[in-house]
């Protein structure tokens, strides 16, 4: 998953994601796998312990009062997965334009020919 802007996210986001697990009882509310407990993938059957996340709905970290659900992590990233590869392919397009800009290969110190 990406990394955690927390510079994005109200400074009361602690309390407001320990709220929405309370609320949800500690549970992801999804596919009901509780907190701590230990699992079994899907993918290549291996054992990983279940950690719960606030999760925002609308995908909207900088909201105050953002719709919150609690998510174990494989629903999480079922919820998130598209929004993390647009992201991705949106910053390493910035990243690669920054790169031909610092190496000079989008300037364009010509002028174009007269006609």
């Amino acid at each position: 998953m990406g990394i955690f802007e927390r510079h994005r996210y109200p400074q009361n986001w602690n309390t407001l994601a320990q709220e929405c697990k309370e609320r949800a009882n500690w549970s992801c509310q999804h596919c009901g796998a509780r907190h701590g407990e230990t699992r079994i993938g899907q993918t290549y059957g291996n054992e990983y312990t279940v950690f719960l996340a606030a999760c925002h709905l609308n995908h909207d970290p900088e909201n105050p009062h953002a719709l919150l659900i609690a998510l174990c992590q494989a629903c999480h990233l079922r919820l998130d997965g598209i929004q993390h590869g647009r992201s991705r392919k949106r910053n390493l397009r910035r990243a690669q334009r920054a790169q031909q800009r610092n190496a000079g290969q989008l300037d364009f110190p010509w002028d174009p020919p007269a006609d």
